[in-house]
């Protein structure tokens, strides 16, 4: 049973929820130390999550890899993959991040500036084990998908949000960033630990997550590379134009830009999410069924543009009003940002299933040249107008590529699966054997 529709409607939910606590987290964290206090937690976790760049993209390949299985005939090899997945996951992101806080550490005073660093060296250690307990949650939590059990994963994610909404309004009026990162760490540790009892379950044996198998690292290895060339060039845009904003602008302008972009990005995954779901069924039927692939993406395409105009519509015009709420004044520069910013997210958005197609067929070349090309033309241009003393441009920059970089995925994916211009008609076994080749 692939549960298709309510992966669907949950991941909708999971979003939602998530949005809530973006928003009442900000504002807390403004409340406490203004947009300057925003701003050394954005640049900061921009730093160190660049660590997450070093996962080998194990989550994605034990995705294609399980999703395919049944859970009661390849019980053992879903076993296998999912302890090669965590053990080496875990392993690179905990040696990644201790890494970056000691690299961190040393540039300090040059990241944050002076006037901040107090503040900055007091969160650091608690911000590196965020990182990580994240990114063990989002791994563990992500095999509930492979096994088709999202809606799953949802309910577990949405009950950690409103965990994690109560813990910062609780703890970061107390201990400011430190409480935020808590929150953060509690939420997530939670959640892996509920993750892992929902698939032993599931699986019908309770074991811990220690099978790992040189043998299955290779084989996966030979769909994650890839993937993860890809998820490097994707993950990298959003740090990379947090750094430049930060660097050429300061905390404050980097506190309005975090905002903005976290107000659209938001926005953006109730589609994209709601997308994503679909992974587990559009891999399965990409590997037996082309037809149905195809009709499952136009209908993820047609009920994802129902609702991304209206979303960003109501955005992009209502943004005087968020901005109102959010931090009782009318900031005209995160209005602006918002508005820049949602017009790249949208595209985004709507361009999110022909980007998921890759991870469904195994065939990323599309996905890695569309985003290194976004992330390499922002690099440039945020460097030009920086040096030219124009950070607000970068922002304008930042937008400019997410839509080129979104549009180009779009004409390169569909023709996987025989849509769009001067596609051909793959049948399943020609996806399963390009893939293999790639």
């Amino acid at each position: 049973m692939l549960n298709v529709r309510r992966n669907v409607m949950f991941s909708f939910v999971e979003v939602c929820t998530t949005s809530l606590l973006t928003f009442i987290s900000y504002r807390v964290v403004v409340r406490l130390g203004g947009f300057q206090l925003l701003g050394i937690w954005s640049a900061m976790m921009a730093w160190l999550g660049l660590s997450g760049l070093g996962d080998l993209g194990l989550g994605g390949a034990s995705t294609r890899f399980i999703a395919g299985l049944d859970a009661k005939r390849d019980t053992k090899r879903i076993w296998g993959y999912l302890g090669t997945a965590i053990i080496s996951n875990f392993t690179m992101i905990s040696t990644l991040s201790f890494l970056s806080y000691l690299a961190v550490t040393h540039w300090l005073v040059l990241l944050v500036g002076p006037a901040h660093v107090a503040v900055a060296r007091q969160a650091l250690p608690w911000m590196v084990c965020a990182v990580v307990s994240v990114n063990l949650g989002m791994i563990v939590n992500s095999s509930l998908i492979s096994l088709h059990l999202g809606f799953i994963r949802s309910i577990i994610m949405i009950s950690g949000n409103l965990l994690q909404l109560g813990l910062v309004v609780w703890l970061v009026p107390r201990y400011g960033l430190v409480g935020f990162a808590t929150a953060q760490i509690t939420q997530f540790l939670l959640a892996t630990v509920v993750a892992w009892v929902v698939i032993c379950v599931n699986l019908g044996q309770f074991r811990l997550p220690l099978g790992f198998r040189w043998r299955i690292l290779r084989e996966m290895l030979s769909v994650s590379l890839m993937l993860q060339a890809a998820n490097i060039a994707n993950s990298l845009f959003e740090p990379l134009s947090k750094v430049l904003v930060s660097h050429f602008g300061g905390m404050q302008m980097q506190g309005l830009f975090e905002s903005a972009y976290k107000t659209v990005a938001t926005a953006r995954n109730v589609t994209a999410s709601a997308a994503g779901a679909t992974v587990p069924a559009l891999t399965r039927y990409a590997l037996t069924d082309i037809p149905q692939a195809q009709e499952l993406y136009r209908k993820t395409r047609r009920n994802t543009g129902r609702v991304l105009f209206f979303i960003f519509g109501g955005i992009i015009l209502g943004s005087p009003v968020i901005s109102l709420i959010w931090f009782g004044a009318i900031h005209y520069q995160f209005v602006a940002f918002v508005s820049l910013l949602g017009m790249g997210c949208l595209t985004a958005g709507w361009c999110a299933p022909a980007y998921l197609l890759g991870q469904a067929t195994g065939r990323l070349r599309g996905v890695l040249i569309a985003t290194g090309t976004g992330d390499i033309l922002l690099l440039l241009g945020g460097l030009a107008f920086g040096f030219a003393g124009m950070p607000f441009m970068i922002v304008a920059v930042t937008a400019s590529c997410l839509i080129f970089s979104n549009l180009l995925v779009l004409r390169l994916n569909e023709p996987l699966i025989g849509l769009g211009r001067g596609a051909s008609r793959p049948t399943p076994a020609g996806v399963v054997a390009t893939a293999a080749s790639e």
